[in-house]
C-alpha cells in the first residue's frame, strides 16, 4: 500500500510539472513570438468574447490550422480573421456567405451568438486560420494572465517553490529514516 501511494504520488508530481512546464512554454513563447502560441502546426487562441457561445465559451482555447487556403472554405466553417476595420484585431466567427465579387473572394461572418451578421465583409487575405474543431475550457483565462508581468513571475515562482517544498520533504523523511536507523541499531539476534 505504500510503495502503491509513493508511486501514485510521484507519477501525480511529474504530470503536474510537465503541465506546468507546457503552459509556461506557451505562454512565453506567445509573449516572445507576438502572436499565437503553436503545438503540432496549430496555433492557439483565447476565446476572449461571447460571440460564438455556445459553439465557443468565453475563457477557452481553440486550434486553428493556419495558412490555408481561402478557396476551400464554405458556408459553416468557423475562420479567425483580421478584422477589417483594424489589423490588429482578430475576430472568429462562422462563414454564413461566400462571395465571388469580380476577382475578389470574400466572405460574410456571424457570431453564433450575435444576432445579426458581421456589418462588414471579410477579404480573402484577412483570413489567418480555420477552427480545427478542438476547444480546451478556461485554459486561456491561465494564458492571458501568463501574459502580463505578474503572471509570469508567478508562474515561474510557484511551480519552483512546490518543487523545493517537495524535495525538502523527501530529505526531511529521508533524515528521520536515517536517524530512526541509528536509534534501533544492527539487528542482533541473542543466543
Amino acid at each position: 500500500m505504500k510503495a502503491t501511494l509513493k508511486w501514485s504520488g510521484r507519477v501525480i508530481t511529474y504530470l503536474l510539472l510537465i503541465f506546468f512546464a507546457l503552459l509556461l512554454y506557451l505562454g512565453v513563447s506567445s509573449r516572445i513570438a507576438g502572436g499565437p502560441p503553436t503545438i503540432f502546426g496549430h496555433e492557439m487562441y483565447v476565446v476572449l468574447s461571447g460571440s460564438m457561445v455556445p459553439t465557443l465559451q468565453v475563457g477557452s482555447v481553440i486550434f486553428d490550422t493556419p495558412h490555408i487556403n481561402p478557396v476551400t472554405l464554405k458556408t459553416g466553417e468557423i475562420i479567425t480573421f483580421k478584422a477589417p476595420y483594424t489589423q490588429n484585431m482578430l475576430i472568429t466567427h462562422r462563414i454564413v456567405q461566400v462571395i465571388h465579387r469580380g476577382n475578389q473572394l470574400l466572405f460574410h461572418t456571424k457570431g453564433d451568438a450575435n444576432k445579426v451578421s458581421d456589418f462588414f465583409l471579410v477579404p480573402s487575405q484577412n483570413v489567418v486560420a480555420q477552427y480545427d474543431n478542438f476547444t480546451v475550457p478556461y485554459v486561456g483565462y491561465y494564458l492571458e494572465f501568463v501574459k502580463t508581468k505578474l503572471g509570469m513571475a508567478l508562474t515561474l515562482i510557484i511551480p519552483g517553490a512546490l518543487l523545493i517544498i517537495s524535495q525538502m520533504i523527501s530529505l526531511t523523511r529521508s533524515l528521520r529514516k536515517e536517524l530512526r536507523a541509528k536509534e534501533v541499531g544492527p539487528n542482533r539476534s541473542e543466543v
